[in-house]
């Protein structure tokens, strides 16, 4: 199957030296994903819109006055961008490693600046982020360990990152979440539930990957393609574990897969089907009030 050459090359390219670099050269000049087209960025700035409206919907600080945070910046800061060319006042993204390319940002600044009709000056290097466009750019950084005082965030966002990051870790980045946010802020995390390699082979179903147990999925899983496979419902439970209050939660879910569910595999067998073909969700949340001592 296609998906499964691509997973091997994936864990090929995890192993080598300057692998980050080959697969981005890759990206870049032989697939050419990368820079993302313009209908692309279009459909991830849609997204971010959808984002501004929830947040002015739910948050009690307008943009202007909010200082933002995501982790899991990626390549090409299209989310950054998005809220900044809104008003957001300060946008502070972190990644685990430094991944940005300065020809990526500068592309998507342009089209951004195009659709949302403002104006900001060339990128020279990705310095000019903080000037220019109010965003503090922050790799190699750690998400479960900020150095941000508490309580100096007002929103917290992330797209379809936490998918790709270890349930232990998320645990962790939640907790550090709660710690630097402000008690009014609010946190606005978008997730993929899906097989991602849906997205290189068509012939696959988005819950392909439910077939597999923990031992036989791990020869796909790399660090350039690693997928948790966590459910809504233990999304939901780390949320309210690391002492956040639910507002709003929209799940996309799909029928049934009668070929899946007939091949199941057992560690899933304790969820319900509308669990299991739970594709993705939009999870709005802030911190919940802290119990009061005696």
């Amino acid at each position: 199957m296609r998906w499964q050459t691509k997973a091997r090359a994936f864990s090929v390219l995890s192993h080598i030296p300057f692998g980050e670099d080959i697969h981005y050269a890759l990206q870049r000049y032989v697939t050419r994903r990368l820079p993302r087209p313009e209908k692309q960025v279009k459909s991830v700035y849609t997204l971010a819109q959808r984002l501004l409206g929830v947040h002015q919907a739910y948050s009690q600080r307008p943009l202007r006055e909010s200082t933002c945070f995501e982790f899991g910046a990626g390549r090409d800061l299209i989310i950054p961008l998005a809220f900044s060319a809104h008003g957001a006042r300060r946008f502070i993204t972190v990644d685990i490693e430094r991944l940005a390319k300065l020809e990526l940002v500068r592309s998507n600044a342009a089209i951004i600046s195009r659709l949302s009709g403002t104006s900001h000056p060339d990128l020279v290097s990705l310095d000019d982020l903080q000037r220019s466009w109010r965003i503090d750019y922050r790799a190699p950084a750690d998400a479960r360990a900020t150095g941000l005082p508490a309580g100096s965030i007002d929103c917290a966002v992330s797209v379809e990152t936490l998918e790709h990051i270890p349930k232990s870790d998320i645990a962790a980045i939640l907790k550090e979440l709660r710690r630097i946010i402000r008690p009014d802020g609010l946190i606005l995390m978008q997730i993929d539930y899906g097989d991602h390699f849906k997205g290189f082979d068509r012939s696959i179903s988005s819950f392909n990957f439910l077939t597999y147990s923990e031992e036989d999925w791990r020869p796909f899983q790399s660090r350039f393609q690693y997928v948790n496979r966590l459910r809504h419902s233990e999304y939901l439970d780390l949320f309210q574990e690391a002492g956040f209050e639910l507002l709003s939660d929209r799940p996309d879910r799909r029928p049934p897969e009668r070929h899946i569910l007939e091949r199941l595999a057992p560690c899933f067998k304790r969820f319900s089907e509308e669990d299991l073909f739970t594709l993705g969700s939009l999870i709005v949340g802030r911190p919940a009030e802290r119990p009061k001592r005696d």
